[in-house]
Parts: C-alpha cells; structure tokens; sequence
C-alpha cells in the first residue's frame, strides 16, 4: 500500500496556494531582513519620486505578523483593482466578438484566404504583439486579447497554450527587449540623465536574437501539438471561455456585414487606445470606458437587446474571477514586503556588494540583481524608480556607461515576468494555463534568454555600449 503511495505521481499544488507560499516566505524574510528606508524626491524630468542614492539608513524592524500577512490578501485585492476591473473589461470587449459570431467568421475568411499559408499566421501574430511590447509598452493592455488569439490558435488545429504563448510570450519578449519602451527605457534613461531612446541600434539587434529563440522555440511546441494532440501540456485541461469550432467548420461560416464592421471596431478600438495611451497618457480607466462602451456597441450590432448584453457580460466575468483573484492575491507579496519595509534594504546591500567587481562580471551581476528584484518588484516603471538612482552612480563609480545600466535593468525586469510567480500567476490566470503547466514551457524559455541576455550584457561591455 504504502508502495502505491510512493508510486503516485506529485501533483502540482492550486495556484492559489503557490501564491499563498511565496506570501509566506515574503512574511518570514520581513522578520529576518532588517527594515530600512531610502529618502525619496520628486523628479521634475521623469515627473516621478525617485530613491535618492546614498540616503539609506535603518528604521525600526517591522516584521509582519500572521494576521497582517492575512490582511495583506484584502489590501492587495484593493492595491490591484484597477488591473482586475480592467481585466473584466478587456475580456468582456474580446469575448463578445467571439459570442456574437464575429471572430468565427473572421477567422474563416482568413483561412480562405491564406489557403495553404495559415500557419505563418500565428508567428506574425507573435510578431505584431512583440512590437507593441517593443514600441508603446504594451502589457497588461494585451490580456484581452489572450481569449481570441487562443481560440485561433485550436481552430488552426493548434491548442490553446500555443495561443497564449503567441499573445503573451511574444509581449513579453517584445518587452524585455524593447527599443523604444516609454514605461522601461524612457524612465530609466531619463533618471540616468540618457538622451531619450539612444543606443536603440544596439537594443534592435537584441531584440532580434531574443525573438528568433522565442519564435524558435513556439513554433517547435506548435509543430508537435498540431503532430500529436496528446503531446499538448494543457491535455485534457478545459477552457470554457475559448470557441471550440476547427478550421473546416469555420472556412464554411459565412462572413456578413455585421462580423466585417465589428471586426472593424475592434481594429478601431485597439488604434484608438493604443493612439491614447501614448498621446494622452490614458490608463486603466480610460481604457476601460472604451472596452465597456465597444462592447454595448458590438452586442447592438449584432441583434442583441442591452438584457442580452448584460447577461453575455455577467457569464464572460464569471470566467475571468479566478484571474481577478490571482491578481489581487499576488499583489499581497508586495504588500508584505512593503508593510515590513525591507524592498530598500535588499536595493542598498546587493548594489553595495557589486561595488569593486571587474566591469564585465559587475555588469553580469545588475542582470543578476535586477531579475531578483523583479520578483519583489514586478512592475517595470516600479523597479527604474527604485534601482536605477542606486544603479547610475554605481555604473559611474565602476566605469561602466550608463547604457550599459539601462540594458541590465530591462533584461532583467522584463523576461522574469514569464517566470517569477508574482508576475507569471497572472498571465496563468488570464489564459487559463495551470502554472505547472505554464513553467513546463517557460522555464526553459526563460533559462535560454537568461543565458543569451548575459552573452549579450558581455558583448555590450565589450563594445563599450554607449553612448554615455
């Protein structure tokens, strides 16, 4: 019997609890890490309060206590409301194309036309969401589009994972190697007082070798679902909130006026918040108000009453609360560490122990810490305002360019989002994919980046990257 025991095969625990462990390891580090404090000040040019470096001195320790560390669950559920309602709204806009037939149709006009060439279409799709991540940093404002690019992907005779890793694999690349990222470089240049955007050359070509290896390895876990439907790492797992129709019964759906023009309030509304986001400054809120009123529009068109609507919205949000909570519940790890006040305290020590290393070794080791710190820190604009006033005078003291800060602080924040658990649980969320699941193709994702991002750091140090 007890033979039968051993024989079981380890069961990856919920989400829910995998969450709740790094909750808990969080609560042990704040009793363990002293607790200290940088001082902080307005900054004109990045109009953000930024560390100021050299300030760092001890307060009294705070360790959060078990009912604190509980606590924390609800202040992070209200700390994260604005992505979790704008997750809603995303989705409910997205879905509904699905529920009213227009993302059918779409999708077998499509495959009418590309014929024999449908499955370059997934990879391009990688392609145009790795270059919003690239160029406008786009992130969270993807999430809305995982449920349709999904149900693509199995109407192509793919399964749903290799539809998330498309939309959310390819913004995260996409991301981490961006060129012209307003939310990563911009703010980090700006705080090392950068020419805006400069050195982009040198990151263009690493966004290249870091999209060939992501394109590479997709469209090998392609080929082997669409040869072998078993071989999927979501086998038998359900998604409830994909359409489920193939690619034959799709290319006979008849492709109306009314699928063509919501189609094209789709287009409209993504050209419309993505102009907004970069021209206006628009946020979850705006974006919001778009999706929620685009989604009335496209049930009207269709034929269906505001009860309808209404009713499709309530059904869309009951698939996405596991999400909504996934959210809230990760963000509790960053509650933690801040009600404990130990985030400054692990910034002071690891940029103090880089001080004094050779430059290539030292410029290894801000990708090193900077990937760390994105676990407590998973917010790109978050981690600039925090460690790039701490890693610019350290450059500076370690001959090093500027420059070279910069690319370590977005390689590091960026390609961890896929991995850490604190940013990770959400993506899993959103699409669906248990994180056991998530990790079995990530993990050595992240692994080969990792190591092609720390070719790339030696190579940038060689060249003496720059300029400043």
């Amino acid at each position: 019997m007890a033979q039968k025991e051993q024989a079981k095969k380890f069961k990856m625990p919920n989400t829910f609890i995998v969450i709740a462990i790094f909750i808990m390891i969080a609560t042990a580090m704040t009793w363990v890490i002293p607790s200290g404090t940088f001082e902080r000040a307005f900054d004109e040019a990045t109009h953000r309060t930024l560390v100021v470096a050299g300030t760092y001195k001890t307060v009294e320790h705070t360790p959060v206590s078990i009912p604190q560390m509980i606590m924390s669950v609800y202040d992070g559920m209200v700390d994260a409301a604005g992505i979790i309602f704008f997750t809603f709204f995303s989705y409910g806009f997205m879905v509904m194309l699905i529920k009213v037939g227009a993302f059918d149709a779409g999708v077998g006009a499509m495959i009418r036309t590309l014929k024999e060439k449908k499955s370059y279409a997934m990879p391009l799709i990688a392609i145009l969401f790795s270059l919003m991540g690239a160029s406008f940093g786009i992130y969270e404002e993807s999430y809305g589009f995982v449920p349709v690019v999904m149900s693509l992907a199995v109407a192509l005779g793919y399964d749903p994972f290799y539809g998330a890793i498309t939309v959310l694999g390819g913004i995260a690349t996409g991301y981490a190697a961006a060129s012209i990222n307003p939310y990563t470089v911009a703010i980090a240049q700006t705080i090392g007082e950068l020419p805006l955007f400069s050195g982009m050359a040198f990151r263009w070509f690493c966004y290249v070798c870091f999209m060939t290896v992501f394109l590479f390895m997709m469209c090998r876990y392609g080929a082997m679902v669409k040869k072998d439907p078993t071989k999927s790492y979501v086998y038998g797992v359900e998604f409830p909130f994909l359409s489920k129709a193939n690619a034959d019964d799709l290319a006979k759906i008849e492709f109306k006026t009314k699928h063509k023009v919501s189609l094209l309030i789709c287009f409209a509304t993504v050209i419309a918040f993505a102009y907004g986001a970069i021209q206006y400054g628009w946020y979850f809120s705006e974006l919001s108000a778009i999706f929620l009123t685009m989604m009335f529009v496209i049930g009207l068109i269709n034929g269906m009453s505001l009860n309808d609507i209404c009713e499709a919205f309530v059904e869309i949000s009951k698939n996405i609360l596991f999400a909504a909570f996934v959210i809230g519940l990760s963000r509790a790890i960053l509650i933690v560490l801040q009600k404990g006040q130990i985030i400054d305290t692990i910034c002071f020590y690891f940029s103090n122990s880089l001080s004094g290393m050779p430059k290539i070794v030292a410029a290894e080791a801000m990708f090193v810490f900077q990937t760390f710190l994105n676990l407590f820190i998973p917010s790109g604009s978050g981690q600039a305002v925090t460690s790039m006033p701490l890693m610019i005078p350290l450059a500076d003291l370690l001959h090093l360019n500027r420059q070279i800060a910069v690319l370590a602080f977005q390689f590091g924040d960026g390609f961890s989002n896929i991995f850490w658990p604190t940013a990770c649980a959400v993506l899993c969320a959103i699409s669906g994919v248990p994180i056991n699941k998530w990790w079995k193709f990530f993990a050595p994702y992240c692994l080969v980046v990792t190591i092609v991002a720390g070719i790339l750091m030696a190579v940038a140090v060689s060249i003496n990257y720059g300029p400043f």
